[in-house]
């Protein structure tokens, strides 16, 4: 497709991710072809530019432009490279919230993320690792963790030896509702109805991603608590399988108290006999274990 010799310069000062800016240049061609035309002109730019703004919200692209402006760009700002630089046996994974944060925010990844390293390393999971090996060490000996602000989109939890995701429990006040539909639209596991002229969630498959909470213009969808979900013992390539849910929503400070236990397993439970993964060892012996060394008896699936 061709373009205005302004146009191609101007969708470059769009501040955006680094990681999606060449999407921006794909969607002004969609605009283009909408117009059944065969050129992007600075409208298209323009109309780009306020799409991608509307998205992620006027606060979050006054941060991209701010840091363009003072010359920095995403991987200047990455705190995930400063995680994972000193030589370690487990990475810490976060999403592009580790930017410039994100509008859909449930947790403080950036923060999340620096106390598990400082709790891994105290933890000496490296060493533990390590002396389990029977192979010499390569990129999937890593003991992974992904954090997640949010649970809308994100797959990385599903597949990671630990995986955490902001959740949040929404609740139907007494506030009125408008019967705009938007939380109906906003729920991607469409489990939102309309009776009476209020809005029904069907809990028994809400996944607390906040969605609804956030679309609801009026208040009478509300968040009742707020939180974090926790899986372990996910994985990709040839055993690939997804986590298995370890807490559907608890507070933070549970974290630490599941890498304390995860800790214990590999130091008790890790195979000496062949190369193990983390995955293969809690299909081995289940997660019953690790609620034991977190003082929670009698269970063997995650408590409610």
């Amino acid at each position: 497709m061709q373009w205005e010799k302004d146009a191609r310069q101007s969708i470059d000062q769009i501040p955006i991710h680094d990681s999606i800016r060449k999407l921006l240049v794909v969607w002004a061609e969609k605009l283009a072809r909408q117009r059944q035309s065969g050129t992007v002109t600075m409208e298209d730019v323009r109309q780009t530019g306020s799409d991608y703004s509307r998205h992620f919200g006027a606060e979050k692209m006054k941060k991209i432009g701010e840091a363009r402006r003072s010359g920095l760009s995403d991987t200047d700002l990455d705190i995930q490279d400063s995680l994972n630089r000193e030589p370690a046996l487990f990475r810490i994974e976060l999403c592009h919230s580790r930017f410039f944060g994100c509008p859909n925010d449930l947790i403080d990844v950036k923060e999340l993320g620096a106390r598990i390293r400082q709790k891994l390393e105290e933890l000496s999971v490296t060493e533990i690792i390590a002396d389990k090996a029977r192979e010499v060490l390569m990129p999937h000996s890593m003991f992974t963790v992904s954090v997640s602000g949010c649970s809308n989109m994100c797959t990385a939890p599903e597949s990671k030896e630990l995986g955490i995701h902001g959740v949040a429990r929404p609740v139907v006040t007494d506030r009125e509702c408008s019967e705009c539909g938007r939380c109906l639209t906003a729920c991607l596991d469409r489990i939102i109805s309309l009776h009476g002229g209020r809005p029904v969630i069907n809990f028994d498959y809400c996944r607390l991603c906040g969605a609804c909470i956030r679309a609801c213009p009026t208040g009478a969808i509300a968040a009742s608590t707020q939180g974090v979900r926790i899986l372990a013992g996910g994985t990709i390539g040839r055993f690939a399988r997804y986590g298995r849910e370890i807490f559907k929503m608890t507070d933070s400070e549970t974290i630490f108290g599941v890498l304390e236990a995860l800790a214990l397993l590999l130091k008790s439970e890790w195979s000496e006999d062949h190369e193990d993964h983390f995955s293969l060892l809690l299909s081995r012996i289940g997660v019953a274990p690790l609620y034991e060394h977190m003082g929670i008896t009698g269970c063997k699936t995650q408590p409610k």
